[in-house]
């Protein structure tokens, strides 16, 4: 019997215990120096507040502009994997260039799966353009072909000049016409190892100054994104739909934008106050505005302003800086709450901190005790964690009862979710990890083939048994690639891998639990045999793709789950190994696109494209053989 659901192991005494009040102890023993005693500790501690103080903006600042880096990446990220995806389809001989149909049919489906590009063109060498583009009509999301462009300004003729003579995806020069500035990545068209044209992405512009519009309504700041350190391209001023026809201009000189702050940023200081080292490549500057103020430190100018930048490359032959600005009166009342602090504390310091010794000495080994299970508990690791002593203390004595109280239900309620989800979620420590949000995961789906039939020839005990050592095996395998187990349906198990927290190479992590399941199950069924116990054919599918994952259901019940197509497409590879490998102890079935993030550890059959239930085109499948032997030496010897 599990020892965490005996309650009458940790009861509360029945005869009266004599305890002395926390408070009376601190009366007595500090007196007229408790206040004396408070104001020790904020001096011995005023110097770490003040550079917390510093650490706390250096770090908000990072998440700012880490959270630009990530948005802006994101986006133009879209348009690289557009132009990627269009060479890979010429080079697959998908279709001609000189096959307008065909084309213009690929270039609209990929700018329609491009949510953040506008256009898509092909250009070949002898500079003739065809293409799509989005209609700018408002409310509309159709696709138009754009008419071939005989002759073209000198603009657009340099720029595919200069794209004549590079290899490679790349990001060219800006390209302006009358819609707006338009940021554009190119790749080469290849068949037979010689380049037959270019497939270029055109992102407007204009949706980078939403993206400032977006952080600094987030942040509370003012974002923006500059071409080099000395011209505009993006700002929330530009994200207005009549900012060109009030004269604001992306690329606009810093001098001539009309924003005090960025006309002043050429003449800005860097602060050194922070570590490098935490603030990855983080700048951060004073910009003062109003001339010199006289000021001994920047933080008493309110006329100074806080920059927090940072070089990104690889979108242009310049670096962007990316940043934003706030003022610094922001932090100045933060200021002088730590120097006044230091002021009252530095009167009373000796004599408290003799007053903290001869008190912490007693107080410390309860609160270490608390502190030392908490920790155990906070880490989700309930089995290691040990009821807490009884104090004579009032205030220690009802901690402990309540902590072993609360010990107790969690205890109880720890058997009903699954322990490895929680401790990833309190692992993490990233606030709102467990919002929906969208990711790429792997998905698998286990499920017993015929234990239908042979449940009906076992009494229900028996069958639960059966499932609970089925399933502990899969959880704990699941568990140690760093997997994590959803849910059971029936005789089956649903896992996924790359959420909560993201793993590396999740398809690879997912393919060999599989494997290792297979193993486990090869080894329990030769057990089940000599004991005369039925053994179990287990068929297993698993797919990669774009999840909803995080908190889903009703206020009163929510489950850390995933849904979406990849599920059920990893539901319906565990049901094709009925057909595919009906005689196989332990089928497993991967799709193309977790085959794909594979490397060549790993051992995989073609078995055909199939149409699975529910589907409409065809999906390629594999056969998972195992891993192979190298591989296998290779990890015990690293283990």
């Amino acid at each position: 019997m599990d020892s965490s659901r005996e309650p009458a192991r940790l009861p509360r005494p029945v005869e009266k215990r004599r305890r002395v009040p926390i408070a009376v102890i601190m009366a007595l023993s500090f007196g007229t120096l408790v206040l004396l005693s408070v104001g020790g500790v904020l001096a011995l501690s005023v110097g770490a507040n003040f550079r917390n103080t510093f650490d706390l903006l250096g770090a908000q600042s990072t998440l700012l502009v880490d959270a630009m880096e990530d948005s802006l990446r994101a986006q133009m990220q879209q348009a690289e994997r557009a132009v990627d995806g269009i060479a890979g389809l010429y080079a697959q001989g998908e279709f001609q260039i000189d096959d307008a149909d065909a084309m213009s049919s690929a270039l609209a489906g990929a700018l329609s799966a491009t949510s953040e590009a506008t256009a898509m063109l092909i250009c070949t060498p002898d500079m003739v353009c065809r293409g799509v583009a989005r209609t700018r009509d408002e409310g509309s999301h159709a696709i138009r072909r754009l008419p071939v462009e005989a002759e073209k300004l000198p603009q657009t003729m340099a720029v595919l000049e200069q794209r004549r003579r590079v290899d490679g995806r790349r990001w060219g020069a800006f390209v302006t016409n009358e819609h707006g500035l338009f940021a554009q990545v190119s790749a080469p068209l290849k068949r037979g190892g010689a380049t037959q044209g270019w497939a270029i992405a055109a992102v407007e512009l204009h949706k980078l100054s939403e993206i400032t519009r977006q952080l600094s309504t987030r942040f509370g700041t003012h974002a923006f994104i500059l071409d080099g350190d000395d011209r505009v391209l993006a700002d929330e001023r530009l994200a207005d739909p009549d900012a060109l026809k009030s004269g604001i201009a992306p690329l606009t000189p810093l001098a001539a934008f009309g924003d005090p702050v960025l006309a002043a940023y050429a003449t800005r200081k860097v602060e050194d106050q922070f570590d490098a080292r935490r603030t990855r490549d983080v700048e951060l500057a004073e910009v003062n505005i109003g001339g010199a103020s006289g000021s001994s430190h920047w933080w008493e100018d309110q006329a100074t302003y806080i920059t927090i930048t940072r070089k990104i490359a690889g979108y242009g032959d310049r670096p962007w800086t990316i940043g934003a600005y706030f003022a610094s009166g922001d932090i100045a009342d933060e200021i002088e709450r730590v120097f006044m602090s230091a002021l009252l504390g530095l009167a009373a310091m000796a004599a408290a901190v003799i007053v903290a010794i001869l008190l912490g000495r007693r107080l410390s080994r309860p609160v270490q005790a608390i502190a030392s299970q908490a920790q155990r508990v906070a880490d989700f690791e309930l089995d290691g964690v040990t009821p807490l002593p009884r104090s004579r203390v009032l205030e220690l004595d009802d901690q402990a009862s309540a902590f072993n109280a609360m010990l107790i239900g969690l205890r109880a309620f720890s058997t009903y979710i699954p322990r490895s989800l929680v401790a990833k979620l309190v692992r993490t420590g990233e606030i709102g990890v467990a919002e929906s949000r969208e990711a790429i995961v792997t998905v698998m789906f286990t499920d017993i083939s015929g234990f239908t039939a042979l449940s009906e020839q076992m009494g229900a005990a028996d069958a639960a048994r059966l499932l609970n050592h089925h399933f502990a095996i899969l959880c704990r395998v699941v568990d140690a690639e760093g997997g994590t187990v959803d849910k059971f349906l029936g005789d089956g198990m649903m896992a996924f891998f790359g959420a909560p927290d993201h793993l590396k190479g999740h398809a690879a992590a997912a393919v060999r639990a599989a494997v290792r399941i297979r193993e486990e199950l090869d080894a329990d069924n030769l057990a089940a045999a000599d004991a005369g116990r039925p053994t179990l054919r287990v068929r297993i599918g698993i797919h990669s793709g774009p999840v909803i994952v995080g908190n889903i259901g009703a206020s009163d019940r929510v489950n850390y789950t995933i849904v979406g197509d990849t599920v059920n497409v990893s539901q319906r590879l565990q049901e094709l190994g009925k057909t595919l490998a009906p005689d196989a102890a332990t089928a497993i079935l991967i799709s193309a696109e977790t085959a794909a993030r594979l490397d060549e550890r790993f051992e995989t059959v073609p078995a055909g494209r199939h149409k699975l239930r529910g589907r409409g085109g065809a999906t390629e499948v594999f056969l998972v053989d195992g891993i192979s032997a190298s591989a296998m030496q290779a990890e015990a010897s690293a283990a």
